[in-house]
């Protein structure tokens, strides 16, 4: 039997009335994503950044600390953004809002360091507007995915997602030649640094108001008071603890933890060691990251190549490729060729993700799931960046090798969660509800 929502229209009805806005919600999606896609390769597993930080001083273990400190706002908040947000009819004004209030954080450091340039406390500053910026974040992602498959049916979203991120790479791969010039005219001064993160937040605040272009249909449910929001909230979590397959899914999914332990280290590994200059370092290696997005999102996004698990698969298969580029050579060539394959798999995981999560969740509203699966990988989310960088730190004697052991411990994990897929059911066997 269909299952119907609380209007009395079935799910079927609701998703044809959403499939005669694809149109208009791909082209709103796409243009947030452009905005975004221009300013996140200087704050999002940037190549800039640990360049950025190495520059003011900053050891391996406090480069480590950005993506902790991302991966803890975004676990830690997400709960909160779906307590606050999953008794929510439309979710649009709550998409905005957090999309807006994540540009604030990056373009205060920008206007600090443009009028006061580089002070003893720079460092410490920068480190508090990122764990401020990475609080936002972690408000923002479960409500945006939630918010990606709602105003796409299941049968559509591929494709729209396919095209939002195709538009981002664009973006990104533009963005990281506008990198090489800022990086090659200013270097890591404090004038240079600041016009560069200003941009980014005026870019993030601009891009969140072209949700505004986006079409979104309430999906009637049984009204949730204030005070019986966080006991939803809960029942929600041990339905989330109880469902195998996802929790499966997950452990599969930790792939994206050892490829942003690569993301985070390798830059400084061709700068310091293999002679790469910093600027190809900072800008190039961004550009071929996300053109393998760009190829990856029109492959196997907007072409359909390839089932969800086998697409899953790929993803892994490329990152384990590019460690072993990364153990055996360092020459130039094979920095671009891990850039590549980086960018390809990353972006094959993105394109899967949301819709997979729905799938394993059986429900249409899965902003629980969405919200509560970045608690369940922070030990390891959060814990390896740091991990990897105190090693570097600790073996810093063997020089190149450091890092090529640490590399070798990241295609370890990736070969793991390619064990851990293989046997995972992907059919659809819970009804949406």
């Amino acid at each position: 039997m269909t299952q119907r929502p609380a209007s009395g229209y079935s799910f079927s009805i609701i998703d044809t009335k959403t499939d005669s806005y694809f149109t208009r919600n791909t082209l709103g999606v796409s243009t947030v994503e452009f905005f975004f896609g221009l300013g996140m390769p200087l704050v999002i597993e940037s190549t800039f950044l640990q360049l950025f930080l190495r520059s003011l001083g900053a050891s391996s273990l406090v480069i480590g600390l950005i993506p902790t400190l991302f991966f803890l706002g975004y676990s830690l908040f997400s709960p909160l953004a779906g307590l606050l947000t999953a008794h929510l009819e439309r979710k649009r004004p709550a998409v905005i809002a957090t999309h807006f209030s994540s540009g604030l954080p990056i373009l205060g450091i920008g206007i600090l360091l443009i009028f006061c340039g580089f002070i003893p406390a720079t460092l410490t500053v920068f480190l508090s507007a990122y764990a401020l910026f990475s609080v936002i974040i972690g408000l923002t992602a479960p409500v945006w995915q939630n918010y990606l498959v709602m105003i796409f049916s299941e049968k559509k979203a591929i494709p729209a997602l396919a095209v939002m991120m195709v538009v981002q790479s664009g973006a990104k791969f533009a963005s990281s030649f506008f990198i090489i010039g800022m990086v090659n005219r200013y270097a890591f001064s404090a004038r240079g640094a600041g016009i560069i993160f200003t941009l980014v937040g005026l870019c993030f605040c601009s891009g969140a108001f072209m949700f505004l272009i986006t079409r979104e249909l309430p999906r009637p449910r049984p009204p949730v008071g204030r005070r019986s929001r966080l006991g939803f909230f809960l029942r929600a979590g041990r339905a989330v603890l109880q469902n195998r397959r996802f929790l499966f899914y997950l452990a599969s999914d930790l792939e994206v933890v050892a490829v942003v332990g690569i993301i985070s280290f390798y830059a400084n590994y061709a700068a310091e060691y293999c002679a790469v200059p910093p600027s190809l370092a900072a800008g190039l290696f961004v550009g071929l990251n996300y053109l393998g997005g760009l190829f990856a999102n029109l492959v196997f996004g907007w072409f359909g190549l390839a089932s969800l698990k086998t697409k899953c698969l790929i993803s892994k298969g490329l990152a384990l490729t590019a460690v072993l580029l990364l153990i055996v050579s360092g020459s130039l060539a094979s920095f671009l060729m891990v850039s590549f394959l980086v960018g390809s798999a990353r972006a094959i995981r993105m394109l899967t993700y949301p819709p997979l999560i729905k799938r394993f969740s059986g429900l249409h509203d899965a902003t629980p799931y969405f919200a509560i699966a970045p608690i369940l990988t922070l030990p390891l989310s959060a814990g390896l960046p740091l991990l990897n960088g105190r090693f570097l730190d600790h073996f810093a004697y063997l020089g190149a090798l450091s890092y090529k052991l640490m590399f070798a411990g990241m295609g370890l994990l990736i070969a793991a969660t390619l064990l851990l897929l293989i046997p995972l059911d992907f059919s659809r066997t819970n009804p949406l509800s």
